[in-house]
C-alpha cells in the first residue's frame, strides 16, 4: 500500500476499535484488531415523497440550480405555459412563461432562473422571482435538450434541431456564443454544472435510437469524455456538479427508478426513486434534491427529495439484558439504549407493578418504585435523572415526577387514561391518545396540565414521542387497527405518510423528533416488524429478533431499546437497536 505519511504528511490513527461518529467521515485509520485500514463513507442515499405539482406533467424544466428546499420547474408537455415554485413541502404556481414549451433546458435558481429553448424554437426566457422576461435567442432552435449553471454563466447542450445535434452554446448574461461540441451527437440529453463554464452531460439518445451511458464534462472551452454510466440512458435527470452529480430515472428500457452518483471519477449505484419515470425535472446538489413530474407510463405529479448526507449504515437488533421483573404497559425515559428509566405497567393485567428499573446498557437494576401502581402508563423523560409518569389504565388521572432518586406526585392530567403516548421532559411534557378511543392531547409545564389541540383520529395502543413542540403519533386502535401517523408542530397535529404496516401495541424511539423516527412491534404477525421514518414516509428495516404485541420502547432513531411485551418469555426480554457508521475497508 502507498505511504499515507510520505504523500499527507501525517500519521494513520491506529486504533483497536473503529471510529463511530459522523466527524470521522473522510478520515482514515488503521483497526489494530482486524489489521485493515478503514474509514467512513456515505450511506447509499435515499428518496423520499415529497410534496404534489399542481397537475400532473411531464417534458418539464428545472432551474439547475434551484435547490430542495427553493425549488422551480416550468413548462412541459405538450406545450404549457405554468411555472411553479417548491418550499421543501408544497409546490405554489408562479407567473407563466409568455411561451409555452416543452423538453428545453433550464438553468439558475429559484428567483433567477433561464429557460432556454424547447418544442424546437430557440425561444429564452429569464424569470425573476415573479415573472418571465424574454431575452436574446440562441443560435440553433432545438428540444430535447441539456442546460446547466445560472443565469450569468450557462450552457445549452446538444439536442434536437431536424436531427440529433453535437452544437452547444454558451451564456454570458449578454448573447449565446456557439462553444465546442460534445464527442456525440445526442438528444434526451442531461446535465448539470454550477456554471456554463463547468458543466457534466451524462447518457442520452445517439445515433440508431441507442441509449448511452457516455458521459463527458466541460472545462469552458473543450469536452472530455469521463467515464460510463454503469445504466445506459436518456430522458434522465442529473443535479449537481462536475466534481459531485447524481443522474436518475430515464429510459434504458424500460423506464427505469436507478440513481448513480458521480464523484468526480468514477458512477456507483445509490438507492433508488420510489417511482420509476422519464423526462422528470430536477434541482438540487449530489446530496440535497428533488425530482418532480415526470412520465411512466403516463403523467405524474409526484415529487420525491433525495437525501445523501448520512454516513449512519442500516440499523440492525442485539439482545440485551432482561428485566427484572416481566411486564408490558409501562412508562420510560432515556435517550440511548444505554441509559433507559422504566416504570409501572402490568403482568398483562391486574395488578399492576410500582417497580422502576434503570439500564445500563448490559443489565437491569432496580430503584426506588412508584408511588402507586401505573398500567398501561404513559411515561417520557430525556435522561435517566428526569421523567413523568402519567396516567393509569383505564381512567387514572395521577402523575409523578423522577428526580433520579425518587417519585414526588403532582397534578393530575385533566382526562384520565391509559394506553395513550407521551413526549418531551418532565418540565415540558406531551400525553396524548389512550383507551377508550381518546384524541385529547394535553401539556404539561412543569406545574400544570393545558389542554392543546386533539389528534385527528383519537386511538389507543399508539406509539408516540418527540418533544412537547416536535412529536409523533403512529398506528393504534381507533374503530380498528390503523396505519395513520400525525406530527404535531407545537400547536396542532397534520397527518403525515401512513405506517407500511397498520397495527397496535408498538413500541417506539420516544425521544426520537418527529422527523427521525423508528417504530418497532405490534399486533401483526410476525409482530417484530421495524420501520424508520424521514421526517415524510416509512421505510421497513431489520426485524427484532423476538416478535411481541404491547413491547415499550425509548431512545432515538439510532439508538433505540425495546423492551417487554404481553406474554411470557417477552414479557423481560430487551433488545438494543443500532445505527453505526457506514463503514468501508480500503482494500485498494
Amino acid at each position: 500500500m502507498t505511504d499515507y505519511k510520505a504523500i499527507h504528511g501525517k500519521n494513520i490513527l491506529h486504533v483497536a476499535s473503529d471510529l463511530d461518529n459522523a466527524e470521522a467521515e473522510g478520515q482514515i485509520w488503521f483497526n489494530t484488531t482486524s489489521s485493515d485500514y478503514k474509514t467512513i463513507v456515505k450511506a447509499a442515499g435515499a428518496w423520499a415523497t415529497g410534496g404534489d405539482l399542481s397537475a400532473a406533467k411531464y417534458a418539464l424544466m428545472g432551474a439547475d440550480q434551484a435547490t430542495q428546499t427553493a425549488g422551480l420547474v416550468f413548462g412541459g408537455h405538450p406545450a404549457l405555459a405554468t411555472a411553479e415554485e417548491y418550499d421543501g413541502s408544497s409546490w405554489t404556481e408562479s407567473g407563466d412563461l409568455s411561451t409555452g414549451r416543452k423538453s428545453g433546458g433550464g438553468a439558475g435558481t429559484q428567483t433567477a432562473a433561464l429557460c432556454i429553448t424547447g418544442a424546437d424554437t430557440a425561444n429564452v426566457e429569464q424569470y425573476d422571482g415573479s415573472s418571465w422576461t424574454e431575452g436574446p435567442n440562441v443560435n440553433t432552435a432545438r428540444e430535447d435538450t441539456g442546460a446547466a449553471g445560472i443565469v450569468s454563466s450557462a450552457l445549452l447542450v446538444a439536442g434536437f434541431s431536424g436531427g440529433r445535434v453535437t452544437n452547444c452554446e454558451s451564456w454570458n448574461e449578454t448573447s449565446w456564443t456557439e462553444v465546442a461540441d460534445i464527442p456525440a451527437a445526442t438528444m434526451y440529453v442531461a446535465a448539470a454544472g454550477a456554471t456554463g463554464s463547468a458543466v457534466l452531460q451524462t447518457g442520452g439518445s445517439i445515433a440508431g435510437n441507442a441509449h448511452a451511458a457516455e458521459c463527458a464534462s466541460f472545462d469552458g472551452t473543450n469536452w472530455t469524455v469521463v467515464a460510463d454510466l454503469n445504466t445506459a440512458r436518456d430522458q434522465n435527470q442529473t443535479s449537481g456538479t462536475t466534481a459531485s452529480a447524481i443522474t436518475v430515472g430515464g429510459q434504458s428500457p424500460p423506464v427505469v427508478a436507478i440513481t448513480e452518483f458521480w464523484d468526480g471519477s468514477t458512477w456507483s449505484e445509490v438507492g433508488d426513486l420510489s417511482t420509476a419515470r422519464k423526462l422528470a425535472a430536477g434541482n438540487g446538489s449530489s446530496s440535497s434534491a428533488l425530482l418532480a413530474g415526470g412520465n411512466s407510463p403516463t403523467a405524474r405529479a409526484h415529487t420525491e427529495e433525495w437525501d445523501f448526507t448520512s454516513t449512519l449504515g442500516a440499523g440492525a437488533w442485539a439482545a440485551g439484558g432482561a428485566l427484572n421483573t416481566g411486564r408490558t404497559g409501562m412508562g420510560n425515559a432515556g435517550t440511548t439504549h444505554g441509559g433507559i428509566l422504566a416504570f409501572g405497567g402490568t403482568p398483562g393485567g391486574t395488578p399492576g407493578h410500582a417497580e422502576t428499573e434503570e439500564y445500563n446498557g448490559s443489565s437491569w437494576t432496580e430503584v426506588a418504585d412508584l408511588n402507586a401502581v401505573h398500567n398501561y402508563t404513559m411515561g417520557t423523560g430525556t435522561t435517566t435523572e428526569a421523567a413523568i409518569c402519567a396516567g393509569v389504565y383505564p381512567s387514572g388521572a395521577a402523575v409523578e415526577v423522577w428526580n433520579g432518586t425518587g417519585w414526588t406526585e403532582v397534578g393530575d392530567l385533566n382526562t384520565g387514561r391509559g394506553l395513550g403516548a407521551a413526549a418531551g421532559s418532565s418540565t415540558a411534557a406531551l400525553v396524548f391518545g389512550g383507551q377508550p378511543q381518546i384524541a385529547v392531547c394535553e401539556k404539561w409545564n412543569g406545574t400544570s396540565w393545558t389542554e392543546v389541540g386533539d389528534l385527528n383520529t383519537a386511538r389507543g395502543y399508539l406509539a408516540g414521542g418527540g418533544t412537547a413542540t416536535a412529536a409523533l403519533a403512529a398506528g393504534g386502535i381507533p374503530s380498528g387497527v390503523t396505519a395513520a401517523v400525525e406530527k404535531w408542530n407545537g400547536t396542532s397535529w397534520t397527518e403525515v405518510g401512513d405506517l407500511n404496516t397498520a397495527r397496535y401495541g408498538i413500541g417506539a424511539s420516544s425521544q426520537a423528533d418527529n422527523t427521525l423516527f423508528v417504530v418497532f412491534g405490534g399486533s401483526v404477525s410476525p409482530k417484530g416488524q421495524t420501520e424508520e421514518f424521514d421526517g415524510s414516509s416509512w421505510t421497513e428495516v431489520a426485524d427484532l429478533n423476538t416478535g411481541r404485541v404491547e413491547v415499550w420502547g425509548g431512545g432515538t432513531r439510532a439508538s433505540a431499546l425495546a423492551f417487554g411485551g404481553d406474554g411470557s418469555p417477552q414479557n423481560t426480554l430487551a433488545e438494543e437497536w443500532t445505527i453505526g457508521q457506514n463503514i468501508k475497508v480500503i482494500d485498494d
